[in-house]
């Protein structure tokens, strides 16, 4: 059996000690698809860069306003099982 890794990434403000959630990477790169390029470009800069093609791969963690900037919380499916207490 192959073992497969996943890659955490995460927001800023983590560091902050704000409460978040761990995303999905693939719905956050279909959250930062759905914003206007200049909105996007910035909200990415706020997240450790990690290449599109490993998101399947990549655990987001968010702080609850980054992920409300998204509108990535609006999906029930986008959080994580393990993430939610």
């Amino acid at each position: 059996m192959k073992k497969q890794f996943m890659f955490e990434r995460e927001c800023i403000h983590r560091e902050d000690g704000t409460d978040g959630d761990q995303y999905n990477g693939m719905f956050f790169v279909q959250a930062l698809q759905r914003l206007q390029t200049s909105e996007a470009m910035e909200m990415a800069r706020k997240v450790t860069p990690f290449y599109w093609v490993d998101a399947p791969r990549v655990l987001v963690w968010l702080c609850r306003k980054c992920a409300a900037d998204l509108h990535i919380s609006d999906a029930p499916r986008a959080v994580l099982q393990s993430a939610r207490r």
